[in-house]
């Protein structure tokens, strides 16, 4: 078990894990995993799924609010928790985010169909409504 410990200790030395993913890289190299060696763990505080998500989402926020849920869910962070973490994370909004996309890419209105486009299936990847991006670029084409 002080083995197990160790290593798990030594992974979180060089990042933060979510329960699920250490528990994976324990199981791979030492086959199982005690329940002890996480309950330990968790009560010293260093592993802890909401923190993890916290600073994932700090990280990602320009990847929108859809995406990195499923992000998370994909790491292991529980349904639940993703959600309520996301749900109260502060995400730019669609104005916001639509002007960073075309600053990004040196795009000024009236834009061409191409570029619309291309605008409109990014934002669509980050989560925005699609009637409201709708909205927005046609507002730029006036």
């Amino acid at each position: 078990m002080n083995e197990i410990y160790a290593y798990a200790l030594k992974l979180l030395r060089g990042r933060d894990y979510t329960i699920s993913k250490l528990c994976a890289k324990l199981e791979a190299k030492f086959g199982s995993v005690p329940p002890e060696v996480i309950e330990q763990l968790l009560e010293k505080k260093f592993l802890n799924d909401r923190r993890f998500a916290e600073n994932y989402i700090a990280k990602r926020k320009s990847c929108g609010a859809q995406q990195v849920r499923e992000e998370l869910l994909a790491l292991g962070i529980s349904a639940k928790l993703a959600e309520e973490i996301v749900s109260h994370t502060e995400w730019p909004s669609l104005q916001d985010a639509l002007t960073a996309k075309m600053r990004d890419w040196n795009l000024r209105p009236p834009l061409q169909p191409r570029d619309a486009g291309r605008l409109f299936r990014s934002l669509l990847r980050l989560g925005y409504d699609e009637d409201a991006i709708r909205e927005e670029l046609e507002q730029l084409e006036q």
